[in-house]
């Protein structure tokens, strides 16, 4: 480099963008146009994201996410008939639809080649607070390095958890601590962005971390699914399965997207 030429600029370690990870305990405890610009992932882990998940995973072309069972049968009108409905409510399938609620049920045998139309009482209730998001990506215990990857370098990511009944539920929590805790070292591994957590993710990343060490003494995390609220209400219904099923870790390769201007939501490409 001669006398005339200018030498690059370094940034230093203050002058480098941060990344902002944050975690939303409810859906009702955020103001929608928040999230404009943001990378949002929503989890319902008992069952809805886990149910989406699997659905896509096995074949289905699209789910559109309803926020009630009467705008999920208006849904599946406009269809003409040419889609699955599924849902739920008090845990329970809805009367009328083929399908539950239950991530077991959505085998490739039934969902290959459809469209699922799903209203959950939570999860795709959930979805409706992210409208003004960037990007929304669906998240479950079944998916969560997949997930961790697509966010990696993105430098806003706020995870929605979509509690059981407006309240706050353990799993969800737990997720969003799990996914704290990968993209914490996926960016020290690549010397990425710096990150800063807000109070709430720093919450969720120690119940996370806590329920890890518990996980690594010999308990299955599935114990801890049937002691949270979602999970209590589910084995009093019959659905331990379910439990078992959604407390599996990293299952799953696949990360589904909802696209806002369609709100469909289909495996990212």
């Amino acid at each position: 480099m001669n006398e005339n030429q200018t030498r690059p600029a370094i940034a230093t370690p203050s002058q480098r963008t941060t990344a902002n990870l944050n975690v939303v305990l409810l859906p009702s405890l955020i103001d929608p146009d928040s999230l404009v610009n943001k990378t949002v992932i929503v989890v319902d882990v008992l069952r809805a994201t886990t149910t989406i998940v699997n659905a896509l995973n096995h074949g289905a072309i699209q789910v559109l996410p309803q926020p009630s069972v009467e705008a999920a049968r208006t849904a599946h009108d406009a269809h003409n008939g040419e889609s699955l409905i599924g849902g739920e409510r008090g845990g329970k399938i809805v009367d009328g639809f083929h399908q539950g609620n239950s991530p077991i049920e959505y085998t490739p045998e039934v969902i290959t080649g459809k469209t699922l139309i799903l209203a959950t009482t939570n999860g795709t209730v959930a979805m409706e607070q992210c409208r003004a998001a960037k990007r929304i990506l669906i998240g479950a215990m079944v998916n969560l390095d997949a997930v961790a990857k697509a966010v990696e370098s993105d430098s806003q990511v706020t995870v929605m958890c979509s509690g059981t009944d407006r309240i706050i539920t353990s799993e969800d929590v737990m997720f969003a601590g799990a996914l704290m805790d990968r993209l914490l070292k996926l960016r020290a591994e690549t010397d990425a962005l710096p990150d800063v957590l807000t109070d709430t993710a720093k919450l969720a990343l120690d119940h996370w971390r806590t329920t890890e060490g518990a996980i690594q003494a010999g308990k299955p995390l599935a114990d801890f699914f049937r002691n949270a609220r979602g999970g209590i209400n589910l084995v009093k219904i019959g659905h331990d399965a379910d439990i078992v099923f959604a407390s599996q870790i990293n299952t799953v390769p696949v990360v589904p997207e909802l696209d806002v201007a369609s709100w469909s939501i289909r495996l990212r490409a």
